[in-house]
């Protein structure tokens, strides 16, 4: 047998486990054999075999979140189109700042550009979304140790602020069977916990940030990805200082009691101009709500982000780099507590108003109120519906792909970040169902309790809330309508799931109880963008009604 083989692929595997991988996601194939047997047989590993390569690089981004610690996770393929579907994912991870580590094999140098089957140009394949690539040298025992200290190189790399997914092309000549009785004996590796470190700010950045923050009006906005050791800190600061702080649905935030969440709803008002405050501090990315960084744009804003990472959509607002829990005793102001009194005003009449909430909206409220640990929201509308209707002290965990706001994978990525939670679901529509319905084979086998909740309104709903939803009937529905008619429950006898009709939102209780994989709720697109508007414009109305008296 080939000893070199055996001696690299055992040797790589060790590395990824020191390094804090303990999850790897596999799609069979020939070439990848001896790093696919490593990865298999390594007892710290939990291995995933997924098919279909773009829904296993999915799997994988979902997987580096299934757990309180974003962790690394690696991928491996075999060479040549194989590597090409795990480019969406790779985007995702790079935007999103989540640790992938990418493993394409491939064809000996020898065998590129010549003709020979299944080679491509996997070097660099990935281009500028990822945060560094390499292309290994073939087994050879000159070149060991050069690949051992690149392998837990880039894995530190990945989890190195701004996080990010990195690339190995892994070249094998054949044989490609490797020793399988001395490999088991040499995956011995003990895994190795991954954490955040914590950065400090340069005093430049502490000196800016006490300037622009002095004697100011100031609002927090907790954005997504906000490291949790960030929140109950800003939190107890803001209450203390009077500053009212703006939750994003997927910031975490929301558990707490005192957060402002109602906001994309009020904000809708043609006042809003008048509830400014004089500077936003914001952590983490840029919020949900476009009518919030609309808004937002409309004063000073201050980031606390970490070095390397630039996430101003605004492009106005003054990057200080750090840690959040070196710059708030920095704060030395205090809000006028009138402020905070007349936002939570706004706050509690958009609250009082959801018992009112029809259709998907409704829908999206009474899913939240069962008994799931983490919800995950596909883009379009079910993120907009759950920042409309997740309420402050709702303790669920939200997750979403927000980095490219793409519906690709967003199945494999729900199932991948449910991966460790026992009860969990993926509100979904039609359309971004029907993009990964690939990934019902893995619903098959998830190991917790999970439900896919498909808002069914027969098309692309978030285009009839846009300006193309003026144009010809027929244009609009050919180019963005584009109804599927989709079968649901044809899906769920295909892939051997359950399935539940339900034509009211009341029914998603005892679905979600039951652990019903495929709930299917019917809805109209003209008639969810009317409900949605009539209900915005009636807070709105009551706003200023209830404001003036």
């Amino acid at each position: 047998m080939n000893k070199m083989l055996t001696d690299w692929v055992a040797s790589m595997v060790n590395r990824l486990v020191e390094s804090g991988v303990t999850d790897v996601v596999i799609s069979p194939g020939s070439r990848s054999t001896p790093l696919a047997m490593a990865a298999y047989l390594h007892p710290h590993i939990r291995h995933h075999i997924i098919v279909d390569e773009r829904s296993a690089g999915f799997f994988a981004l979902g997987l580096t979140r299934s757990t309180a610690t974003i962790r690394p996770v690696a991928l491996i393929c075999t060479s040549g189109t194989a590597a090409t579907n795990y480019y969406s994912a790779v985007t995702e991870a790079f935007i999103s700042q989540l640790p992938l580590v990418v493993l394409t094999t491939d064809r000996p140098h020898e065998l590129r550009n010549v003709g020979a089957p299944q080679a491509i140009n996997q070097v660099r394949l990935y281009g500028e979304q990822v945060k560094t690539s390499v292309d290994l040298p073939v087994p050879e025992e000159i070149t060991l140790s050069f690949m051992q200290q690149t392998v837990t190189r880039f894995t530190t790399l990945a989890m190195q602020a701004p996080m990010g997914p990195v690339h190995l092309n892994v070249p094998f000549r054949e044989p490609l069977l490797p020793d399988l009785e001395s490999l088991k004996q040499m995956l011995t590796a003990d895994p190795a916990m991954s954490e955040r470190q914590r950065i400090r700010p340069t005093k430049a950045d502490k000196d800016i940030f006490s300037e622009c923050t002095s004697h100011k009006q100031l609002a927090f906005v907790v954005g997504p990805y906000t490291p949790t050791s960030w929140q109950k800190p800003i939190v107890e600061f803001a209450s203390e200082r009077h500053i009212p702080i703006f939750a994003d649905p997927l910031s975490g935030m929301r558990r707490f009691d005192d957060v402002l969440t109602n906001y994309d709803t009020w904000l809708a008002s043609e006042h809003r101009a008048d509830w400014l405050p004089e500077v936003f501090v914001r952590f983490g990315a840029a919020p949900v709500s476009k009518r919030f960084n609309q808004w937002m744009a409309m004063a000073d804003q201050l980031v606390i982000d970490e070095p390397g990472s630039y996430r101003d959509p605004s492009s106005r607002a003054t990057i200080c780099y750090g840690d959040a829990l070196d710059f708030l005793p920095l704060i030395a102001s205090t809000t006028e507590p009138r402020y905070l009194e007349r936002l939570r005003f706004f706050e509690e009449i958009a609250e009082s108003a959801k018992s009112s909430l029809q259709g998907e909206a409704e829908l999206t409220k009474r899913l939240l109120d069962t008994s799931i640990e983490r919800l995950f929201v596909s883009n379009s509308m079910p993120i907009r519906d759950v920042d409309t209707t997740l309420s402050a002290g709702t303790n669920k965990h939200v997750l979403a792909n927000r980095g490219a706001n793409g519906i690709d994978g967003v199945l494999s990525t729900a199932l991948g970040s449910s991966y460790d939670t026992s009860h969990g679901a993926l509100l979904v529509g039609d359309l971004a169902f029907y993009h990964d319905s690939n990934a019902l084979q893995l619903l098959k086998h998830h190991p917790g309790k999970f439900s896919v909740v498909i808002a069914n309104n027969n098309g692309g709903g978030i285009f009839s809330f846009l300006p193309q939803a003026s144009v010809d009937t027929q244009l609009f529905e050919d180019l963005f309508g584009t109804p599927l008619d989709l079968n649901i429950r044809g899906f769920a006898d295909t892939y051997g799931l359950s399935y539940r009709l339900i034509e009211r939102p009341d029914e998603i209780q005892e679905a979600i109880e039951d652990g019903v994989h495929l709930i299917e709720f019917p809805s109209n697109r003209e008639e969810n963008v009317i409900a949605h508007r009539d209900w915005t414009q009636s807070v709105c109305d009551r706003l200023i009604t209830e404001n003036e008296s």
